[in-house]
């Protein structure tokens, strides 16, 4: 039989695929050189004995940056761990180390039983282990009498360098139990043993995604408007960002690159943007008022994609950008996909959209009272690809096999009516919603026609974007877990999720889970939450467990009823939240690193609580105008909200990007007549704080 995950031949002997047996170690199959019963019984290689290290991290002297990486890692944790130090070595400093059944015998001498060798050199390969066979990414690890191996493919797969880095990690998360949680120290749980060995493992793995990837916020325009709003600096905002956010990802192995030009905006560079706004203003999209003019300050103009000429301007800058640089496998046909102005509605551009397209709303800028105004229209995902064929079509003739990188998204999701897609076309897909039952039905729909009509697809969803105006929880791990394994064994590229928004008190089950998605989309969800919450909460974990599926189920309600997401948030639900947070932390007494875990989720919670009172007052105003006692109070409500944002940016920055929710919050809060904190509230901040000030 075939494997349809590696490609392998398997009988009765097993392909190396990650799903043969069950038995699994980072999505990959232990192929145990032992009967399962012996292992279980055998001691293991000995790693550290009674706090005392008892093998030596070897690496290659040209060592990739991936095992240099991978052993800093290696090092770094076990030392966390039990309190030993590993030494890091180069292979030469062993002098000549000779292979005897199994077993490495170096000239040299380091006082060390084993021997941990890390990266792809002389000694992995005298012991018969190399790279050879594995794809981007992937990670070779075996154990041996008094060694064990980790290695990747690494240079050796440009795209995804980072293989042997990968194996490190994951033999740490699910080999030894040590779980990132969350970014920063208190984030990393990693339990405690005076004595480490581990099983004999041999692990072939590639991972099925060639691009996995989940975008990190960082500083940013919208970020700066929201610092503006709570009298903070990019200054303060870098130098409350001391923890590394890229350490998180890394450990998760997110990576791999499919190479595809893609992005907003990005099928012209901005000095041609700017040169068609001058020269070609009949390029632009038309309006309902009949301008073609743009709307004051639009960052992100629309084109008349009807147009003959600007097809043409397109397809030679992309020739250009063709023979500029040779072996440049694909170029972006992006357009921008928001700001002011609408899409174009001139008779020829109207004429490509079909009358029977799913209905939807667009909008238009009128110039005469300076508004976006929207208004029923049908999907324009037909004129969207007639505009990406029209330029394939021509620049293929040139270029037969660069891949043409156009987007399923906004109001041009829908899967199209009539155009047939260029066969270099590659999709990325957007669809699916976790705040809408329904849309996330139209959304898994759409997929399945998306990766029919189209060759290649790429899923880029906002997923991760859910509540991120509010900040406040919402957990779907869930449906996550079930949509990723169905779209993951489909026609799918990679992945590039928009975004990790910071939200960690608040939303972080759900990058958690996602990570590990990326390297096994079959993974069994409900283990993983235990995990996550065994690691972390200790013997308060079930009470954790039982907050955060309170927490999905709240979410799930969101979805059902079609709620804001801060609706379900009334003081006898947060009371009981409350209550669950209350118990895990009597649970695991006087446990500091585990007390301080729970208060990052109360912090996210008490968060949540003045959000959800403030947007209540806020739905109030939509039915009648406050009376003058009550805009009082919500002014005051809004005041001590202010000042508890600001204590998160301080205390615990990666409980809330407040500074994101600030920005996405705009100014909402108006009708409450709240346009900023009142002097006294600010004084009491300032107070707070003299003692902790902001760099």
């Amino acid at each position: 039989m075939m494997c349809r995950y590696c490609s392998k031949i398997y009988g009765l002997a097993p392909c190396g695929c990650w799903i043969f047996r069950g038995i699994t170690l980072m999505g990959a199959v232990l192929m145990v050189t032992t009967p399962i019963g012996v292992l279980a019984a055998a001691q293991g290689l000995l790693l550290v004995e009674d706090g005392q290290a008892k093998s030596v991290i070897v690496v290659p002297d040209d060592a990739s940056p991936a095992a240099v990486a991978g052993a800093e890692i290696m090092q770094k944790v076990i030392l966390r761990m039990s309190g030993a130090t590993l030494e890091i070595v180069r292979e030469s400093s062993l002098g000549v180390v000779h292979v005897e059944r199994g077993r490495l015998v170096p000239q040299k001498g380091k006082g060390a039983a084993a021997f941990v060798l890390i990266g792809e050199g002389l000694l992995a390969n005298r012991l018969g282990v190399a790279s050879e066979g594995l794809g981007p990414g992937g990670v070779r690890i075996k154990t041996f009498e008094n060694a064990m191996a980790f290695l990747g493919g690494d240079a050796k797969t440009p795209s995804d360098p980072w293989g042997t880095r990968y194996a490190v990690t994951g033999f740490l998360d699910e080999t030894l139990g040590c779980k990132f949680l969350w970014p920063g120290e208190n984030g990393l749980a990693v339990p405690q043993r005076k004595t480490i060995s581990v099983p004999f493992l041999d692990v072939a793995f590639t991972p099925l995604l060639r691009q996995r990837r989940i975008r990190s916020l960082g500083y940013s325009d919208r970020i700066q408007e929201g610092l503006n709003r709570l009298s903070l600096t990019k200054q303060n905002f870098i130098a409350s960002r001391t923890v590394e956010t890229a350490d998180w990802f890394d450990w998760h192995r997110m990576g791999g690159s499919l190479g595809l030009e893609m992005g907003d905006g990005s099928i012209l560079p901005r000095e041609v943007w700017n040169r068609i706004q001058k020269e070609h203003p009949e390029w632009l999209a038309m309006q309902a008022d009949g301008s073609r003019e743009p709307a004051p300050h639009e960052s992100r103009p629309r084109l008349c994609k009807s147009n003959p000429a600007l097809v043409e301007a397109i397809v030679q800058e992309k020739i250009k950008e063709l023979r500029t640089h040779p072996g440049q496998s694909s170029i972006s046909l992006m357009t921008h996909d928001g700001g002011y102005s609408g899409f174009c509605l001139c008779p020829a551009c109207k004429a490509m959209d079909p009358t029977d397209g799913r209905p939807t709303k667009i909008w238009t800028f009128n110039h005469e009272n300076g508004k976006v105004e929207r208004f029923d229209y049908v999907s324009l995902t037909d004129r969207m690809f007639s505009f990406y064929n029209a330029i394939a079509e021509r620049v293929a003739k040139e270029f037969p096999d660069v891949l043409f990188c156009g987007q399923a998204y906004s109001v041009y999701s829908a899967p199209p009516v009539r155009v047939k897609l260029h066969p270099n076309v590659v999709i990325r897909f957007v669809g699916i919603d976790y705040l809408r039952d329904s849309a996330r039905r139209e959304g898994r729909e759409d997929w399945n026609v998306w990766t029919k009509v189209a060759a290649k697809v790429l899923f880029r969803p906002n997923l991760l974007l859910a509540g991120r105006r509010e900040g406040t929880p919402v957990v779907y791990a869930h449906k996550l877990a079930e949509d990723f394994r169905y779209m993951a064994h489909g026609p799918i590229l990679g992945t590039d999720f928009d975004a990790c928004a910071h939200n960690w008190s608040t939303q972080g089950l759900n990058y958690y889970i996602l990570a590990k998605l990326h390297w096994n989309p079959d993974l069994d969800v409900d283990a993983e939450i235990n995990d996550y919450c065994r690691a972390g909460f200790g013997d308060g974990w079930e009470h954790v467990k039982c907050y955060l599926m309170r927490l999905e189920q709240l979410t799930n309600r969101i979805a059902a009823e079609e709620l804001e997401v801060t609706e379900p948030y009334t003081p006898q639900v947060i009371a009981e939240l409350h209550g669950y947070l209350d118990a895990a932390k009597k649970a695991v007494g006087d446990n500091p690193t585990v007390t301080r875990r729970i208060a990052f989720l109360r912090c996210g919670l008490e968060f949540t609580a003045l959000q959800a009172e403030a947007y209540q007052i806020l739905r109030q105003t939509k039915v009648r105008p406050l009376p003058p006692e009550q805009r009082a109070a919500a002014r005051e409500l809004m005041d001590r909200r202010w000042a508890m944002m600001r204590k998160i940016f301080r205390d615990d920055p990666y409980a809330v990007n407040v500074a994101y929710v600030a920005w996405g919050e705009g100014e909402c809060f108006a009708p409450l007549g709240w346009s900023g904190p009142s002097p006294r509230a600010r004084q009491t901040v300032e107070a707070d704080e003299r003692g902790r000030p902001l760099e």
